[in-house]
């Protein structure tokens, strides 16, 4: 009977701390995602705190952004997308819509143009928790808008590799929907140097030998008439654009269309730049006459080349090198941390820079007719230009055709049949980056 006793105690006591343990153990609770989308530019102000509280990249800085959508072409809109989380405000990511006309090209020529809808997401769209689940839900929500019909083609056009984002543009979209061209370029940087003895103490002896004899040609051609003038305020822009556009009107960037051209939102960016102290312009004078300019923006440490040119009369001198090293030294006291010298393989990048990213141009496109359209010119155009140039290199006169054909295309279209092509171009620094020269 005493056994029996203790037994019942015992079970009762177990039953007692069971419901103990489930009285005082806390309710499970599940993360409630919220998305909204921003079209309008009036309601992305009342984000200003949250969002200048989270770093980012210029692009995706509200000033910037918002300077972009005003000087846009007709029709060009915000397209913001916010996440809650629990409705706390916990990541956006900045894009706009536009209509657009997209260009499938072989090689240089263009085959056919269309049309279409974008939505394109800035450089560093993603601002706030970059969490996996926070992507997922981004990219998912991208992809209901191409359902709805709010466009053809969405569109990242510098994406890091090494970023949860990437993993799933590439991992949700459905086969038809997918980007199969997957266009991958190199992003270069270069550690800022303490000084300009220390950069070149850092580069080998040819090369370092190299640099100070082209630094000190134009001072020997030109004694006593060489001055490099850096533009940074308001009051320098009417200055400083004009001679830029001095310089890059008799460059063969200009006569394809791309480059520094002074348009109204070169300078609505200009100007929201210096306001905020970004900007940095450095233009060399030789003989009282501008003959080469370096401008770019210094955000987060960071300074940005968007433009650069020389005049081509003044090659022989290796201009664009000389403003370069000269830069480097006027700037040895501010604080910062790397120059992002933009994309593609020159020998220029592949001397001076110490870091290099890997960035893609990714798409989803809208499971429409259109959009599958879109996707199969796309794929076709990028593997054929693919095999081509393998096939051109296997043959070693890769170089050769590509310098025919630019040639022929400089031949064919003159300033003067570019000119209203210039007046509507898009300054857009990551096609200006993908082409720096610095006059070697």
């Amino acid at each position: 009977m005493h056994l029996i006793a203790r037994e019942f105690q015992t079970r009762s006591a177990d039953k007692e701390s069971v419901r103990s343990a489930i009285a005082v153990a806390p309710e499970a609770t599940v993360d409630h995602l919220e998305f909204r989308t921003i079209r309008n530019l009036q309601e992305l102000e009342m984000l200003r705190p949250v969002w200048k509280s989270w770093p980012g990249t210029r692009e995706s800085d509200l000033d910037f952004f918002s300077s972009v959508l005003r000087s846009g072409p007709h029709g060009c809109q915000p397209h913001v997308i916010l996440l809650k989380r629990n409705s706390q405000l916990e990541a956006i990511l900045i894009g706009r819509r536009e209509k657009r006309k997209l260009s499938f090209k072989l090689g240089y020529l263009t085959l056919c143009e269309r049309t279409v809808d974008v939505v394109e997401f800035v450089h560093g769209a993603l601002r706030g928790n970059a969490s996996e689940q926070n992507c997922v839900g981004l990219v998912r929500e991208v992809m209901r808008s191409l359902v709805e019909g709010e466009a053809d083609v969405a569109v990242w056009d510098q994406l890091d590799l090494e970023s949860p984002l990437y993993r799933q543009v590439f991992r949700l979209p459905r086969a038809t929907q997918r980007d199969h061209a997957h266009c991958l370029k190199h992003r270069w940087l270069m550690t800022f140097p303490r000084s300009l003895d220390t950069f070149l103490m850092s580069l080998g002896r040819s090369q370092r030998s190299k640099l100070r004899r082209k630094y000190r040609k134009i001072l020997t051609r030109f004694p006593d008439k060489v001055r490099v003038q850096c533009y940074r305020s308001l009051t320098d822009l009417g200055i400083a654009i004009a001679e830029m556009e001095e310089i890059a009107s008799k460059t063969e960037k200009r006569m394809f269309g791309f480059g520094f051209s002074d348009s109204p939102r070169v300078r609505d960016q200009m100007l929201v730049a210096a306001e905020n102290g970004w900007l940095r312009v450095y233009v060399l004078h030789v003989d009282g006459k501008p003959v080469s300019f370096w401008m770019g923006t210094l955000y987060d440490r960071c300074l940005r080349a968007d433009h650069v040119a020389y005049d081509p009369s003044y090659r022989e001198l290796s201009p664009g090198i000389f403003l370069f090293l000269s830069l480097l030294d006027d700037l040895r006291d501010e604080d910062i941390e790397n120059i992002d010298l933009g994309r593609g393989n020159t020998q220029f990048r592949e001397c001076f820079c110490d870091v290099q990213r890997v960035e893609a141009r990714a798409h989803i496109y809208a499971p429409t007719l259109r959009g599958i359209e879109l996707n199969v010119l796309q794929t076709v155009l990028h593997h054929t230009n693919a095999c081509l140039i393998a096939l051109l290199r296997q043959m070693r006169c890769l170089d050769w055709v590509k310098k025919t054909w630019r040639n022929r295309l400089l031949r064919t279209h003159g300033n003067e049949s570019r000119t209203a092509e210039i007046e509507t171009a898009i300054s857009d620094p990551v096609q200006e980056g993908e082409s720096l020269e610095f006059g070697e």
